[in-house]
Formats: C-alpha cells, sequence, structure tokens
C-alpha cells in the first residue's frame, strides 16, 4: 500500500503532535525571584524552593518532621555523640555524569565550611573534619555534640553539588548549578523564569512525572492565582488568605495547604549602632507594654481572614519542642499604659519598617492602630524588598517586620535569631544566658531533657522580646486539578517526586 504526499505530512504532523504531547511541562507561579542559585551562598526561601528541584540532600524531612533519607540512604551517630558516619545511595549521578560519592561530599562541606561568601558556617560549624571511609560511606566528625546537624543537612548545608563544575566554574556556579536533584538547570532570565528540565540518570527518575519544570517570577499573589485559573500556570504557591475562597468554589482547581514552620516577628533593635536608641530598644518593659497594646488574633482575623496562627512563639505549635507553658497574653491596653507610665513615658515613638507586600502592609496598619490606643507612635516606613532587606541586614531599623520561613529542628531558628552571634541577630541582642541554654541544648540527645531547655529558652526571650513573634503562617497552594501526587510539606516547599500530569 503506497502513501500519498498528503497523507505521509499528515502521519509525520500526528507523530510531531504526540511526541509533543508527551513531553509535559509544569508551571509554576513564584513569589519572588531567587538570588544566585549555589546552596553555600543562597539566603533566599524562594532559592530553597527552586532547590527542591535541582539539588538533592543528604537527608530530607518528612511530613510529620522526621529525618527521613535522600542521598544518603542511612546514617548512624558515634557513641559519644561527636561523629556521624553516613551510608550513601550507590551509583547516585550529578548532571555532569560525575559520582556523588563520599569524596563528593567530603568536598562539599569543606567548600561550604570554607568559601569566603559561604552562609553555610554557621550550620556547619561544629563539622571539625569528613573523613571519606570508602565510596559510599564519609564520615563527620564534631568538635562537639551538636543534635541539630541532620536537620541542617535537610537544608541547604546538606545539598550536593559536582565538585568538577564547582571547580570550574568558581564564582559562576551560582548562575548555573550543577546539582545531584531530579532535574539539571536550563536557563534562567531574572526577575522571570527559571527552566529546568527531567535528568534521566536520576536515582529516582521513576517518580518524576514531568518532563521540565518553568519556575515563572510573579510577585503578586492575586495575579498568580488568576493565571492558574486562566491556564496559565499549573499551580502556584503562597496564595493570599483572602483568595482562598476563590480557590475553594473554582471546581477546576483544587487547594493544597499545609502548617508551616513559618514565623513573622516584629523585630526591636536592640544593640545595633543609632538606631537602637530608642525607648522601645532601650527598655524590655517598653516592649511588654508594645506585646500587650496589640491583638494576635486581631490581626489573623483581619489580615488573614482568620486562616493563619496567631502565637507569640518563633517555634510553631506543630514542633515537639513547643512551650505549651508560655500562652500569648491576651490584649490589655490598661497594663500597656500603666508599663508605660512606669517607664516615666507617655508617648513612645517608633518606626517601623517593612517590606512593601500586601501582607506586611496589612499588618504594620493594623499595628499602628491599635498601639496608638495605648500610647506607642508607630510611623510606617514601607520599602522595596531588596531595600528593606538591605536595611534588616545591616540593622539600619528602629524596629522591622520579619519573615523567617523556619527550620524543623528549632536550633536553626533560635540560635540564628537569638543567639549572640547568630546569623539573623541584625538587632544585636545578647543575653549570656539565654545563649548558654541554646548551645547546652543542640548538645542534649535526650528528648525529654532538650525540651526543658527550650522551655527554659522560650521563658527569657518572652521576657526580653528582643522580637515580638505574631502568627505563624500556613502554606496555600492553588493547583490545576489536572496536576496529582500534590502534598506540601511543612517547609513549604514543593517536591517533585509523585507529581504527574493528569488525563
Amino acid at each position: 500500500m503506497r502513501l500519498t504526499h498528503s497523507a505521509l505530512l499528515a502521519a509525520s504532523a500526528l507523530t510531531l503532535f504526540l511526541g509533543a504531547a508527551q513531553a509535559a511541562t509544569l508551571r509554576v507561579g513564584i513569589q519572588d525571584d531567587p538570588d544566585a542559585l549555589d546552596p553555600a551562598t543562597s539566603g533566599t526561601y524562594t532559592g530553597r524552593f527552586v532547590f527542591a528541584s535541582l539539588c538533592d540532600k543528604l537527608v530530607d524531612i518528612s511530613p510529620d518532621l522526621k529525618i527521613a533519607p535522600q542521598l544518603a540512604e542511612s546514617w548512624e551517630w558515634d557513641k559519644d555523640g561527636k561523629g556521624i558516619t553516613f551510608t550513601l545511595r550507590k551509583n547516585v549521578k550529578f548532571h555532569d555524569g560525575t559520582s556523588v560519592d563520599a569524596e563528593a561530599v567530603k568536598f562539599n562541606i569543606e567548600r561550604m565550611k570554607t568559601m569566603p561568601d559561604s552562609k553555610r558556617k554557621a550550620e556547619l560549624a561544629p563539622v571539625s573534619g569528613v573523613e571519606a571511609l570508602a565510596a559510599d560511606k564519609v564520615h563527620f566528625t564534631l568538635s562537639e555534640p551538636f543534635v541539630p546537624l541532620l536537620a541542617n543537612l535537610s537544608d541547604r548545608a546538606g545539598m550536593m553539588v559536582s565538585p568538577k563544575a564547582a571547580k570550574e566554574k568558581g564564582a559562576d556556579f551560582g548562575a548555573a548549578p550543577v546539582c545531584a536533584g531530579p532535574y539539571e538547570f536550563v536557563e534562567r532570565k531574572s526577575r522571570d523564569l527559571i527552566r529546568v528540565k527531567k535528568f534521566a540518570d536520576y536515582w529516582n527518575a521513576s517518580q518524576i512525572g514531568y518532563d521540565e519544570v518553568v519556575y515563572n517570577y510573579i510577585g503578586d499573589s492575586t495575579v498568580r492565582l488568576s493565571r492558574v485559573r486562566a491556564g496559565d500556570l499549573d499551580i502556584a504557591e503562597r496564595i493570599a488568605p483572602t483568595d482562598l475562597k476563590t480557590v475553594r468554589e473554582d471546581s477546576n482547581l483544587a487547594l493544597h495547604s499545609a502548617p508551616g514552620l513559618a514565623v513573622s516577628h516584629f523585630m526591636v533593635n536592640v544593640g545595633n549602632g543609632t538606631k537602637a536608641d530608642t525607648p522601645l530598644g532601650r527598655d524590655a518593659k517598653l516592649r511588654q507594654a508594645f506585646e500587650l497594646s496589640i491583638d494576635r488574633n486581631v490581626i489573623n482575623r483581619v489580615a488573614f481572614n482568620g486562616e493563619f496562627l496567631a502565637d507569640n512563639q518563633m517555634i510553631p505549635p506543630s514542633s515537639p519542642f513547643y512551650s505549651k507553658a508560655h500562652p500569648a497574653p491576651a490584649r490589655d491596653v490598661k497594663k500597656a499604659k500603666e508599663l508605660i507610665a512606669a517607664a516615666g513615658q507617655t508617648k513612645v515613638p517608633i518606626e517601623l519598617t517593612y517590606e512593601n507586600s500586601l501582607a506586611d502592609s496589612r499588618v504594620a496598619q493594623i499595628i499602628q492602630s491599635m498601639a496608638a490606643e495605648a500610647g506607642f507612635e508607630v510611623k510606617l516606613l514601607p520599602l522595596e524588598t531588596t531595600s528593606a532587606i538591605e536595611r534588616y541586614l545591616n540593622g539600619n531599623f528602629e524596629a522591622y517586620i520579619g519573615n523567617w520561613s523556619g527550620r524543623a529542628d528549632p536550633d536553626p531558628t533560635l540560635v540564628a535569631f537569638f543567639g549572640c552571634s547568630g546569623a539573623q541577630n541584625v538587632n544585636k541582642y545578647c543575653n549570656k544566658e539565654l545563649d548558654a541554654v541554646l548551645i547546652q541544648a543542640r548538645a542534649e540527645s535526650d528528648e525529654a531533657k532538650r525540651k526543658a531547655l527550650y522551655e527554659k529558652a522560650t521563658g527569657i526571650y518572652l521576657t526580653d522580646l528582643p522580637s515580638i513573634p505574631l502568627y505563624h503562617p500556613n502554606w496555600f497552594f492553588a493547583a490545576r486539578k489536572a496536576v496529582t501526587g500534590v502534598k506540601i510539606y511543612p517547609d513549604g516547599l514543593l517536591r517533585l517526586t509523585g507529581l504527574k500530569p493528569g488525563a
């Protein structure tokens, strides 16, 4: 049987169509444009979000915050708690075809500890040495027992990059990263998109359902949602609580959510330069008065339709180390005024800096209104994100609305913000007693004893109030119903394993 020229063209077109149909692309709307895509230097939450596709870690977390295997199949602590041995998965490849072995792990840890601009130094500080025992076994020696190590390795400190690529690319590595995740880097257009494609030799490739993923930067939550509804995106992160009704009523969409580890807090500059020389910066009693002047439940209800969790602690209630002995105080304007008067004040001025986002702007305005009733004169200073973060990092603020994505273990949060030399301690708070408790807690392997130490730590920082926690956001994702297998973890990162396009 002979085919005509027209039939051949039609058959060719059908083949191309079927091939295109099989090449499934997941289009993801993200809120922010990440910084450099190098796990050693990355400092943004959205960077972590994108890394979930690119860079596997030694370990991960489970939905209930347990440590789970990833590149490491198993691990065993030394009896004295000052060392740990990881057994790695065999035959795992980086995107450039080189092996993920013990020598590669050794290279990565040493790179993160020694790179001048590495942000992982504090997370890996107790690691004093790394030894490759065999191709699939690597031992970490610690200078002291450090229980949070596994939790730290479940984040960027545990992400493995290709030693070959890191050496060749040098300072430019973050522009085109080479890791060992389910997808490999293709391209990035600043403030537009990041494109990755499925890595054929990924160790768990059978569970990866999309051929490529495109992360689209769309800063406005409502715009992200509208593009999901229109079919321009398949899934979007951080949907605003005020838009959840729209998602729930759209038959083409599914709402995916999880309680979060994140915290939003009102940070007060207590020791960083001239900006700390304010009544609120100098006097913990005035900070206590400020806390009493606000109602966290009102903030949650008015700004977030009651969809978040109003709370007074940096650690969320989902953590086993959350302190039930320190509930959030009810609003008490009368007592707040009494504390202000006892401090010899009548009107207390404070300038509040924050990123000019919809959520932070609402929170700032609500705080300004409530605090005024007690005698606090809150001047609002909204800034574009880059400018706000620059001021934050330099301690150039009197008060600041901080948003921290949280971690599975309390140590990276509490030490970062309240440790005297903490990486996020930009307001220069230092309480030697609290510092000692936090150091003791990171060395305590008995969970009950560790919980008691964090109970004590909570009491100290809630008395000093260098930062006033306000609420814990919950994670909300909107997705087309055709996207199956979506599972949101408490860290809010979109994991690609198990995601598949529907019919």
